[in-house]
């Protein structure tokens, strides 16, 4: 986490801090169209993703629309979640946010870039906001690598159906 300090117009000076983000990228050998089925196919995570499932189907990847689901594993064990869409540029990006402020809200996105060689680089990143973002930051670097953990999955799914 980084911060800078400024003034708030009255000479007062204020921290100014950045969002935690936590990114993982994965090479996916598939095209981004494949990668992207299998992304935005909400009710079929639980067969591929390590501790999401999802209640939704794949026409429902529009701007506004809320996905909830279920987080299981971790510190917390089973926890209920809602995810809204807030970006889709299909087939190459979607962004979706869970939580609150009040708490931690996550804004997690999936970029979609197609290689010269015909694979799909997948860049998975989520920033963090909120009033107890600061007890995240302890943890980021295992964030990191459960992000990675979450990208290989995708990537054995993807590749299962492609192959």
């Amino acid at each position: 986490m980084n911060a800078e300090t400024g003034t708030d117009g009255t000479g007062r000076k204020q921290i100014v801090q950045e969002a935690p983000i936590v990114t993982a990228v994965t090479r996916i050998s598939a095209p981004v169209e494949d990668v992207w089925r299998v992304l935005v196919a909400f009710d079929q995570y639980s067969l591929w993703h390590p501790v999401l499932s999802l209640d939704a189907k794949p026409e429902q990847v529009v701007v506004g629309a809320e996905i909830p689901g279920r987080l299981s594993g971790g510190d917390t064990g089973q926890q209920d979640v809602t995810m809204r869409i807030v970006d889709v540029e299909a087939p190459r990006r979607l962004v979706w946010e869970g939580g609150s402020l009040d708490a931690i809200l996550g804004r997690h996105s999936f970029v979609l870039t197609p290689q010269s060689d015909g694979t799909t680089e997948l860049t998975d990143s989520e920033e963090f906001f909120g009033a107890a973002v600061a007890e995240l930051i302890p943890t980021l670097d295992r964030l990191r690598g459960e992000y990675s953990r979450y990208g290989a999955a995708l990537q054995v799914r993807v590749q299962g159906l492609s192959g």
